[in-house]
């Protein structure tokens, strides 16, 4: 099987220990400066990460509250022209209701400016029905039958003298 040799097992010491202490010398250091630089390189890389992080935490806040100050300013324009366009339609009820009243009152004086050319236009008609009778009753007779006999004939044409 496997024979231990004093000798071999010496010298594979020695040259155990003497790579070890050229490795101690040449490759120890840089190994050891090599990971040194990644432990600084990762260290640096996270602390750049949770830099960024809280920056962009403090942005995301910022945008929010502009968000929210934006949505307020938002609901207060419209707030304000719901406002005004109430107002606007309130003046122009008033106005539609002024100049519908003023409409009436012309109408009511027109009627009335009507209604008293038709009655004075009536009472001229009436005048000249009177004179025109008058006028035949002077002119005949003025007994009591034919007298009668006149006023009857008067009424009944009076319907055809207000057509002309």
């Amino acid at each position: 099987m496997l024979d231990l040799e004093p000798g071999m097992m010496i010298w594979t010491w020695v040259t155990f220990l003497v790579l070890m202490v050229v490795l101690y010398k040449v490759a120890w250091k840089p190994i050891l400066e090599t990971i040194e630089n990644r432990e600084k390189t990762i260290q640096d890389s996270l602390e750049r990460a949770e830099s960024a992080q809280q920056e962009a935490q403090n942005l995301l806040e910022k945008h929010q509250e502009m968000i929210r100050n934006a949505e307020s300013e938002a609901q207060s324009i419209i707030k304000e022209n719901r406002e005004l366009a109430e107002k606007s339609r309130q003046e122009m009820v008033e106005q539609a209701r002024s100049e519908a009243g003023k409409l009436i009152e012309n109408a009511r004086k027109e009627i009335e400016s009507e209604k008293e050319a038709a009655l004075a236009s009536l009472r001229s008609e009436v005048a000249d029905l009177a004179i025109q009778a008058t006028r035949k009753i002077i002119g005949e007779s003025l007994d009591e039958k034919k007298q009668r006999d006149l006023v009857q004939e008067f009424i009944e044409k009076m319907p055809n003298q207000s057509k002309h």
